[in-house]
């Protein structure tokens, strides 16, 4: 697996990493909130049920109908009992602020007999018995209590005639719900928010994943044309270089600049497949340098001299200034070579005038300095920032013989960075480019 796999790898990792860990903060969140609204609801029971209790004690009259029925039937008659829910309902709305469905019980509880278990006297779907003692800080309590009545209260049965407690019970049995519904904004918007990013970011993987799986068949179908390429392409030049021998087209002038033209066409398409099938090397998980202990002054005297003829044609020159006293580099000499050859090749190309290369080489700080300079067309800005991607190629109208796939720079910083070097560019136009490899030693 290349850096580039292991990078994308390494970002998914992380994204699936943080997408868990929103979610994880946003389930404690959340259940946080529920705690604190379960809080915040467990004091409004409490406090709806001693306003319920402040507004009976105002209210003397149907304080004690409710009491005397309690007494002489065990039960309230049920218009008693409607009133009495609207009674508490509306309490706890106004006083409390529970808009909440609630059933209640009235309990009663002996003297002669102090046990805090009460009785169920009136109501629907509460419990028959129930301690009112105060529940532990770990429990969560869905009802709140008062006493409405204390001391001798006397009923129209004489046997009946003894000391008791009133107490009053509100239930909440779908506290849950109410909670849940109080919080449903905040849910609702956190469940939309948390869904949208899923599906993004399940879109982006498998995006991701299908680019990966494109590239993959790009790759081999460019190694599979390219090597196809090959064949034709060798058959060409041995054809060429064959009729270049003979005598028959050495004598036509015009057949001999037919020839030439096939030749240079033939070595123009090799080195433009050549730069494909390198850009596919490096671009596959099979590319490996093949390091070795090289001159770099020795490898730059060659290259050049075989550019040379090239230059002196368009009557340029390359002067060459390898001052750095240590050049001897483990790195891939063919690899190296390439990109050497890539770096004048641009400069000889996108150069209007007579061509004029400087190379020079220095030591800096432990690492040895390679600067290939040249009086070319240059770069602004704009182009400088994308001239090292894949197929990006700058503006070239004012020379207009230039031709290729935009590959080159691209294989240039690709192999630069395979040997932990480093590659700058300082360009301006109509003034020329310099191109500035620094290796360590």
């Amino acid at each position: 697996m290349n850096a580039r796999n292991i990078g994308t790898s390494l970002v998914i990792s992380v994204a699936i990493i943080s997408l868990v860990g929103i979610c994880w903060v946003q389930y404690n969140w959340l259940q946080d909130s529920i705690k604190i609204n379960r809080e915040i609801f467990e004091q409004k029971i409490d406090l709806a049920a001693a306003n319920v209790k402040e507004a009976l004690n105002k209210d003397v009259l149907f304080h004690g109908k409710v009491v005397l029925e309690l007494v002489d039937n065990h039960e309230l008659l049920p218009e008693t009992d409607q009133k009495f829910r609207n009674f508490i309902d509306s309490v706890m709305v106004n006083m409390a602020g529970l808009d909440a469905s609630f059933d209640y019980g009235i309990y009663t509880h002996n003297d002669a007999n102090s046990t805090n278990l009460f009785q169920k006297m009136a109501g629907d779907g509460v419990p028959s018995t129930l301690d009112f003692r105060e529940c532990p800080a770990d429990e969560e309590k869905d009802f709140g209590w008062v006493s409405l009545t204390k001391g001798s209260i006397s009923s129209c049965d004489s046997e009946q005639s003894q000391s008791f407690h009133y107490h009053l019970g509100l239930f909440f049995p779908s506290s849950d719900l109410f909670l849940i519904s109080e919080m449903k904004g905040p849910l609702l918007t956190a469940l939309i928010f948390i869904t949208l990013l899923i599906l993004c970011f399940s879109y982006t993987i498998i995006t991701i994943r299908r680019q990966k799986r494109l590239s993959v068949m790009k790759n081999d179908f460019i190694n599979n044309l390219t090597h196809e390429f090959k064949t034709p392409i060798f058959s060409i030049d041995l054809v060429a270089g064959m009729l270049k021998k003979s005598e028959a087209i050495n004598s036509s002038e015009k057949l001999s600049r037919y020839i030439d033209v096939i030749d240079a066409e033939g070595k123009r398409l090799r080195n433009q497949v050549d730069k494909i099938l390198q850009m596919a090397l490096v671009d596959s998980d099979n590319f490996k340098l093949e390091k070795k202990e090289i001159d770099l002054h020795d490898l730059i005297s060659k290259v050049t001299e075989n550019f040379k003829l090239q230059i002196s044609e368009r009557k340029g020159i390359i002067d060459l200034d390898l001052n750095a006293k240590n050049s001897i580099l483990l790195a891939d000499e063919t690899h190296l070579k390439n990109i050497i050859y890539n770096l004048l090749d641009n400069a000889q190309k996108y150069c209007s005038k007579a061509p004029h290369i400087t190379i020079s080489s220095s030591d800096e700080q432990g690492s040895v300095v390679i600067k290939i300079k040249d009086n070319g067309i240059g770069m602004d800005e704009r182009t400088q920032r994308y001239i090292f991607d894949k197929f990006y190629r700058a503006d070239s109208s004012d020379i207009h013989n230039v031709k290729g796939f935009g590959l080159g720079l691209s294989y240039v910083k690709s192999v630069i960075e395979a040997h932990q070097a480093k590659i700058n560019l300082s360009s301006a136009q109509n003034v020329g480019s310099t191109f500035t490899l620094t290796f360590g030693i």
